[in-house]
């Protein structure tokens, strides 16, 4: 059965963790770019909130989903909106894997830092 992905997105760029968080299984794992790999829901939305306070918005540009079975990679731009209005446009990759209608494994592979050190002077010694 093929599922709806770009639903995910969708809700993803309504900048909704708790909404985002019910696509996952209770147990489902995640892990978005450099950081550490959680498990279950609670975790996916203290640190998407966290990402969500940082910007102003967000939108997902998809590029091409490919699957095999009940498993998803998704190419993208997400692009972020900072506080000043400034765009961020970021190549990423997600990985979806699904048991049933639930997302159990979500795996974003992209460089956040761009976004999370926007407007830090860089120090320079």
């Amino acid at each position: 059965m093929t599922k709806d992905v770009e639903k995910v997105f969708k809700i993803a760029d309504q900048m909704n963790a708790v909404a985002f968080s019910e696509l996952l299984s209770t147990d489902a794992k995640f892990k978005f770019s450099n950081g550490d790999l959680t498990t279950g829901r609670e975790p996916v939305v203290t640190n998407l909130n966290y990402l969500f306070s940082k910007i102003d918005g967000l939108k997902h540009d998809i590029k091409g989903i490919y699957t095999r079975d009940e498993e998803y990679a998704v190419e993208a731009i997400a692009n972020y909106t900072m506080k000043d209005g400034k765009i961020i446009s970021l190549p990423a990759v997600s990985v979806l894997k699904y048991r049933g209608n639930m997302i159990e494994d979500h795996r974003i592979y992209m460089d956040i830092s761009p976004v999370m050190t926007y407007g830090n002077p860089k120090k320079t010694v």
